[in-house]
């Protein structure tokens, strides 16, 4: 069941469903307005191999921000990335053009947690 949002007014509301793709983000982390979520791809059913990041500035201005991911195999090993990058006011971000795609482990291991590590979010003013 989708949460709807009322738009309108008088007896001419009409219901607002989220879009349909907004239940397969996962939520990571909201700091300072920026929200962090996540998908998971499988090679197979429950083995995860890689990662994509979704970045969402929440706020009414611009925003620089960094982090640090990192990525925890099935042994217990990490691999870290970094991330940089300036978002404007309600913009949105994901993908592999934007450097928010992952494959940590070529090497056979499962991809089992993900975190984040070293968050800066900056204000940029006009």
């Amino acid at each position: 069941m989708h949460a709807g949002v009322v738009l309108g007014m008088g007896p001419w509301a009409v219901a607002q469903e989220k879009p349909w793709w907004t239940a397969l983000w996962r939520p990571l982390l909201t700091y300072q307005g920026v929200e962090i979520t996540y998908l998971f791809y499988s090679q197979e059913e429950g083995s995860y191999r890689s990662i994509v990041l979704r970045l969402h500035n929440q706020n009414a201005f611009p925003v620089a921000l960094q982090f640090q991911v990192v990525f925890r195999a099935d042994d217990g090993s990490e691999e870290t990335a970094w991330v940089a990058d300036t978002l404007q006011a309600g913009e949105m971000r994901t993908g592999g053009l934007a450097g928010l795609f992952w494959v940590p482990f070529r090497d056979g291991r499962l991809l089992t947690e993900l975190g984040v590590r070293k968050i800066r979010v900056k204000v940029l003013r006009p």
